[in-house]
């Protein structure tokens, strides 16, 4: 298994736990699977999508986090995520 695959599997393990919303420090994350921060860049990334049902924010500096929501990607919850997500723009890399 890949390394990509196993912080995959362990974020999405803690958002089962934690009823699908997680806030992690980049660094610390790096530092458990003794790998580089952009790794982990790469799995949130790459695999928590919005149009895989997740939301993730982040704040950077000494005190920065990543959070990651799972959302409803239920046809009418999802579409409503997008409406309401969508602002006054969007790009067209966003709407494909």
């Amino acid at each position: 298994m890949r390394i990509s695959d196993v912080i995959e599997n362990f974020l999405k393990q803690l958002l089962n736990e934690a009823d699908g919303v997680v806030e992690i420090q980049r660094n610390e994350l790096a530092n458990y699977f003794n790998c580089v921060p952009s790794q982990i860049n790469y799995v949130i990334d790459t695999r928590f999508t919005a149009e895989k049902g997740y939301i993730v924010q982040s704040r950077r500096g000494g005190g920065g986090y990543i959070k990651i929501n799972r959302i409803d990607v239920s046809k009418n919850g999802y579409l409503m995520h997008i409406v309401n997500n969508i602002g006054s723009s969007i790009t067209k890399q966003s709407a494909e």
